[in-house]
């Protein structure tokens, strides 16, 4: 599925050879100080940012889409505003994915169906969510992404091959983990922020200022405030010829085993 070495493997090969560079060439010492700390800081941004592709690759945006097409994208549903944001999409003719949490669709198995039913595409976006999800090991990541993939299974018969890892964290164990899901991670490239501002007005600019073709837009269904943003976008879409698509649509992949 990974079918690129990371950037920090790069970094790490030039560090051991500078290494000894500087022990066996008695080379200054400050070059090893400076790429060092510039791998540190580098894995650091890397593991907090999954769209730098740090760790491993994950679909972000497709700019060599032909038509005016983008993906809106929702996280931490199903939620009872997911249903109000479904009504949106439907007037809008507008499809969308969803990135679930595990428990939510246990919660709510109801409106997990809907989704579906509606024509949209579900993805995994863990069970639980955890706060402390980048420091997890890879057996609990693997056991997180497994127990939603069931709940998916069981309330909407759909087997899952969509990730997006919660707040955007990348590191080796979350690779080992979708290596040994083989789920395929997916990020964005235009990131509203309405699950940390509930500024209509700015977050709307946040997302219609830099729009593109390809974009994949990331919102959530679990925010109020949302659904009036979500209102504007669509109409924004439609006046400037844009067509809002599933994940799978807009790169060719497949959501589903």
């Amino acid at each position: 599925m990974f079918k690129r070495e990371p950037v920090n493997t790069v970094f790490f090969i030039l560090l051991v050879v500078l290494t000894y560079a500087v022990f066996q060439y008695q080379w200054p010492i400050y070059w090893f100080l400076i790429l060092g700390g510039t791998w540190f800081l580098l894995t650091i941004i890397g593991s907090t940012n999954v769209q730098l592709n740090y760790f491993y690759p994950a679909l972000h945006k497709n700019p060599g889409v032909v038509q005016q097409k983008i993906a809106l994208t929702f996280d931490d549903g199903p939620h009872p505003n997911t249903v109000q944001i479904l009504k949106l999409l439907k007037k809008y003719n507008a499809k969308a994915t969803f990135f679930c949490i595990g428990h939510c669709i246990d919660e709510h198995p109801e409106i997990f169906k809907q989704i579906i039913a509606e024509g949209h595409t579900v993805g995994n976006h863990t069970y639980a969510h955890p706060k402390n999800y980048g420091f997890l090991k890879s057996k609990t990541i693997i056991r997180e992404i497994e127990t939603c993939n069931q709940a998916a299974k069981t309330h909407g018969n759909v087997d899952l091959k969509l990730f997006r890892s919660p707040f955007g964290v990348a590191n080796p164990n979350i690779k080992k983990a979708l290596k040994a899901t083989e789920m395929q991670p997916i990020g964005w490239s235009l990131r509203s922020f309405d699950a940390l501002f509930s500024s209509e007005d700015l977050l709307f600019k946040n997302i219609t200022k830099r729009l593109k073709k390809g974009d994949v837009v990331l919102l959530h269904d679990n925010q109020e405030h949302t659904l009036v943003i979500l209102e504007r976008l669509l109409v924004f879409l439609q006046e400037h010829n844009f067509k809002s698509v599933t994940i799978d649509e807009l790169f060719h992949i497949k959501a589903y085993a």
